[in-house]
């Protein structure tokens, strides 16, 4: 035996706005009127006809578009420098508008295999010279960087030739 099928129709305007009445106010009535008003209203704007905004000629001033980015920029990059949005959020909303990344201050770790030729007595002497003269060179620079020789590793120093170049040590006397 089959059960005839139930159709249930959508629910009204009228039981939709009583719903979110009592969702929203629990135990409490709705105003007097108050759905028979709101659901004219509704109804009522429903079946106007609506007329599309009319375009208006393009009048504004070329630059303000430059002029509106550039203020953008300025604003997040000022209050990310006083912390009042984070850096990271901010170089999103200005990845959102296509606008460029804020430059912000690195602190960068590299692990360079560097090969440096040096004049050394012994393999601790080598790597010495090796890492005084990358020092040295860095110094020179003046990009700020620093080595941490704490965690480097000293891989391989292998003794070649003799340079010829070289003085007599001070210690022969």
């Amino acid at each position: 035996m089959t059960t005839p099928e139930t159709t249930t129709s959508p629910p009204t305007l009228e039981s939709v706005l009583l719903d979110a009445w009592n969702m929203f106010h629990p135990g409490q009535p709705a105003p007097l009127g108050w759905l028979t008003h709101t659901t004219a209203q509704i109804h009522a704007h429903l079946h106007s006809p609506h007329t599309p905004p009319q375009a208006q000629p393009h009048t504004a001033d070329p630059y303000a578009l430059a002029r509106f980015r550039r203020e953008v920029w300025r604003s997040l990059r000022e209050a990310a420098s006083t912390h009042d949005i984070d850096a990271d959020a901010a170089d999103r909303v200005l990845s959102a508008l296509d606008l460029p990344a804020l430059p912000r201050r690195w602190q960068v770790r590299l692990t360079l295999p560097i090969l440096i030729e040096v004049t050394a007595t012994g393999r601790e002497d080598a790597f010495d010279t090796a890492e005084a003269a990358a020092e040295t060179a860095l110094n020179a620079a003046e990009v700020g960087a620093r080595i941490e020789w704490d965690g480097s590793e000293r891989d391989d120093a292998d003794p070649g030739d003799l340079d010829p170049a070289v003085d007599e040590p001070a210690e022969l006397g």
